[in-house]
């Protein structure tokens, strides 16, 4: 009925085709380009700024050639971060950090062999422990260059990142 009315063909709202504001575009475009070299994106703004709908599109570009694991929740641990991404690849895990650290960076690999990029989004990252994203980032040293780790965050995220000891973290910032 809302279609009929206002001459739309598309549901207003629908996140699984959503069309990009010309600011959005570029943010996207620019998000592919540093997955086929490697890096760390953050992608900020308030509540409402259209984080979601860049980050709806990147998951639905192209699934055939880059991978997008997403990680919602968090408020985790490294481990269980490490988890999710393990479950995302279809990895199974004994529960010891070395051995999903290890078996990630061989499924990077293989991704990387098959001519696909990696492009794993974390959101809220604004919530996420600072340990936590520097293993992370630690992590993703050893994958194929062909990947980019990108942050979905609030303004709260740089100002944690721009304490001192945070930068590390900073330094490895490739776009935000």
């Amino acid at each position: 009925m809302i279609r009929s009315h206002f001459g739309i063909e598309q549901n207003p709202f629908d996140q699984q085709k959503p069309a990009l504001l010309p600011q959005q575009q570029e943010i996207f475009e620019t998000v592919k380009v540093h997955a086929q070299q490697g890096g760390l994106c953050i992608i900020m703004g308030e509540p409402g700024t259209g984080k979601s709908v860049i980050k709806q599109a990147i998951i639905n570009h192209d699934p055939k050639r880059m991978i997008t694991p997403a990680i919602a929740r968090t408020l985790h641990t490294y481990t269980n971060t490490l988890h999710i991404l393990c479950a995302a690849f279809k990895i199974e895990t004994d529960g010891r950090d070395a051995k999903c650290e290890k078996l990630l960076i061989e499924a990077g690999w293989k991704v990387n062999h098959e001519g696909k990029m990696l492009v794993p989004i974390i959101d809220d990252a604004h919530l996420m422990d600072m340990e936590c994203l520097r293993k992370l980032r630690l992590l993703f040293e050893d994958f194929p260059k062909n990947h980019n780790l990108v942050l979905f965050a609030q303004p709260q995220l740089m100002q944690k990142m721009h304490l001192i000891v945070n930068e590390d973290l900073k330094s490895r910032i490739t776009y935000s």
